[in-house]
């Protein structure tokens, strides 16, 4: 699935007041993965697994990002296409 979210981020460097405007919209982020806890705090995505070929009961995961429900905007489940 891919998870639309806001995060904070930071200015570069020193500026006038006034600029601050410009940058105050929270920065727009997509990451794509399985989604592995799906709670009223937070959303954990991990984009490798493995474990399970040949029945192996160890599925792990890999890379794992925590998202903030709060933070999140939409959620979008992905699906294999036609051709692939």
């Amino acid at each position: 699935m891919m998870v639309e979210w806001v995060d904070s981020h930071t200015g570069r460097g020193w500026k006038p007041f006034e600029k601050f405007n410009e940058s105050a919209t929270p920065f727009y982020c997509r990451s794509v993965g399985w989604l592995v806890v799906d709670n009223e705090e937070c959303k954990v995505i991990v984009p490798h697994i493995g474990g399970e070929r040949d029945g192996d009961p160890m599925l792990q995961g890999c890379g794992d990002m925590t998202i903030p429900t709060v933070a999140v905007k939409k959620i979008t489940v992905l699906r294999k296409g036609r051709g692939g």
